[in-house]
């Protein structure tokens, strides 16, 4: 929250440093987890081994989902700008202005950025897995179950009880009221630099992990992953996370594109829609092990997978920019159009920056993709994330700095198609 209101001013950089804090949501788990175990594990920069620790855990959470709150924070707190300003015209002071007005039309943008961050955080996996130790969550215990006892009945049990935690946290997400905040300019700052030095300051802090980890590649690990024989080699991982990538985007496009004209429509398409995000990519990669037997080892299976984790991503960025459309347009043709080719000529032209947005969303998504690729795991199948795994899976030096050098080039990949694809369009929202 404070950071939502530090962004209401103008100030050198400004979208630079708003694009910095959306980037970390979008990098693959193990890039994450190796970030921080180059900071604070064993071998860390600082010296000082958390592995294993709750607070290691919980930096991670909080690198991983400030961006997410404050991009659904910062509307209402520009919006806010008009009514805080009533308030001081009829002689409160500005705490009490706060407290009395600003504070209770939070709310709701509070409610919902804490529900969408326990959506996130209860179903991580990767994190946990590869930092928390002792600390092994519902998701760690689901894949422990599945890969060392095929315990399924188990697993699947859990996996319930993780959905309808989950789903009564999307229900309240859903029904949580939307205050209509008229946009509001940005404040003048006295102090415009000293503002964006403070908050360089703070995203260098922010920023510790992924250059403790950039600091730690060596040229000659990364040239040994490539030409690796004890280990998936960099060419084949790398091309099966393109390759991957790329199918399952093919799927998730057209799929993305109907729930989001669809969805606008109804609050139940709505929730329908938010369920592969409240399913974790682990539940994701069980149930169509339960649900299709005689496709398991099936490549169809891994990408409808991967497909049906990304369309979500996708349709979230396209709902709000369909929804601006009138009403009207759903229902009548325009101007004797069909209603399939007035969508076709009219509303998909508009629908374009969005569609970039939510396509580089989905595929940095799909890139660091970790928890399914595991459960349907077939060793001709290992991509960039699993290969980042099996090193970290074997002792000693080398395949620990190989590891280190596939996240590095894992996040900047991500990275870059992140911001080629999203730069100017604003991201998750």
């Amino acid at each position: 929250m404070p950071l939502a209101f530090l962004f209401r001013w103008r100030f050198p950089f400004r979208e630079v440093f708003l694009a910095l804090a959306t980037l970390p949501f979008v990098l693959p788990t193990p890039v994450v987890a190796l970030g921080f175990l180059a900071l604070l594990g064993p071998r860390g920069a600082l010296g000082v081994d958390l592995y294993g620790t709750l607070l290691l855990l919980l930096l991670a959470a909080v690198f991983y989902n400030l961006g997410l709150a404050l991009r659904v924070l910062l509307p209402v707190a520009l919006g806010l700008g008009g009514p805080l300003e009533a308030a001081r015209v009829h002689g409160a002071t500005p705490f009490r202005a706060f407290l009395r007005v600003g504070f209770p039309l939070l709310l709701p943008a509070l409610g919902s950025a804490g529900l969408l961050v326990f959506l996130y955080a209860f179903s991580a996996f990767g994190v946990p897995l590869l930092l928390g130790g002792r600390y092994a969550t519902l998701e760690v215990e689901v894949y422990t179950l599945l890969a060392q006892r095929l315990a399924f009945a188990e697993a699947s049990g859990l996996m319930l009880l993780e959905l309808l935690t989950l789903g009564l946290v999307a229900w309240l997400y859903l029904r949580l009221p939307a205050y209509p905040l008229g946009p509001s300019g940005l404040l003048p700052s006295r102090c415009p630099w000293a503002l964006a030095l403070g908050l360089g300051a703070l995203f260098l802090l922010l920023y510790a992990p992924l250059f403790a980890l950039l600091g730690e590649v060596r040229l000659e690990a990364l040239a040994q992953a490539w030409r690796s024989e004890d280990f998936t080699p960099l060419p084949q991982a790398l091309g099966n996370s393109l390759r991957f990538t790329l199918l399952a985007l093919s799927l998730a496009l057209p799929l993305g594109v109907a729930y989001g004209v669809a969805a606008r429509r109804s609050l139940g398409w709505d929730l329908l829609g938010l369920l592969p995000l409240m399913v974790s990519p682990v539940a994701v990669g069980l149930g169509y092990l339960l649900a299709y037997p005689g496709l398991r080892g099936s490549l169809l299976l891994l990408v409808a997978a991967y497909a049906l984790l990304a369309y979500p991503l996708l349709a979230r960025v396209l709902l709000p920019a369909s929804r601006a459309f009138p009403q009207a347009s759903w229902r009548r043709p325009v101007l004797g159009a069909t209603p399939f080719r007035a969508f076709l000529r009219v509303e998909l032209p508009l629908l374009l920056p969005a569609l970039a947005s939510g396509t580089a969303l989905s595929l940095s998504a799909l890139l660091g993709e970790f928890g399914a690729s595991l459960v349907l795991w077939r060793p001709e199948w290992t991509t960039l994330t699993l290969a980042i795994y099996e090193r970290l899976g074997r002792p000693g030096e080398g395949p620990y700095r190989e590891a280190l050098a596939l996240s590095a080039l894992l996040a900047l990949l991500s990275a870059l198609l992140f911001y080629l694809l999203d730069r100017g369009r604003g991201g998750f929202r």
